[in-house]
């Protein structure tokens, strides 16, 4: 019987040693970011309220909030006290994605490029829905996370009946 015992112990301790090293980091788990990861947190460090004043004298307001248990952000902007559109930022496997919620009546998708600098963060056009019915659109966009406090955005208007124009932001944090 101490013998059944004995090997039944060193066989719990054995599949306990060979879970544990299973369950070991490797690669992005321990510790190396692919570099749609290094851009997911950099924009989990936008989360709180940004401004930035428009040319017509108003104020556009951006604020960022994680959901789903961190997965995603949820950026949202605001114009005089009334949403105009939303973004939603995720990773699909090694790529950052956005999908955006846009006041031109149509949804821009967005995949990140890969950048050298870990401060800009260029959002090229993947794909779109209602551009037949609204063809104006934010092709592209690039964001320059200046410093904690201050950031930039410049989007890439196409489709317009004014031509391809670039509308750009300077927002400060304001919490």
């Amino acid at each position: 019987m101490k013998s059944w015992i004995g090997v039944a112990v060193a066989a719990t301790l054995c599949g306990i040693v060979i879970n544990a090293t299973a369950a070991e980091p490797t690669g992005a788990q321990a510790g190396t970011q692919s570099g749609a990861q290094a851009q997911f947190a950099q924009l989990g460090k936008l989360v709180g309220k940004w401004e930035a004043p428009l040319s017509d004298g108003k104020t556009i307001v951006d604020t960022f909030q994680p959901f789903a248990f961190g997965t995603a952000i949820l950026a949202e902007e605001w114009v005089g006290g009334e949403q105009v559109t939303s973004t939603v930022f995720y990773l699909v496997g090694d790529q950052l994605w956005a999908d955006h919620y846009c006041d031109y009546k149509n949804q821009p998708r967005y995949v990140a490029k890969a950048s050298s600098d870990p401060t800009i963060i260029e959002l090229g056009f993947r794909d779109a829905t209602n551009l037949d019915q609204h063809p104006a659109h934010f092709h592209s966009t690039t964001w320059h996370l200046v410093d904690a406090q201050h950031m930039t955005q410049d989007w890439q208007v196409e489709g317009g009946k004014k031509g391809a124009s670039t509308v750009h932001l300077q927002f400060m944090r304001k919490t």
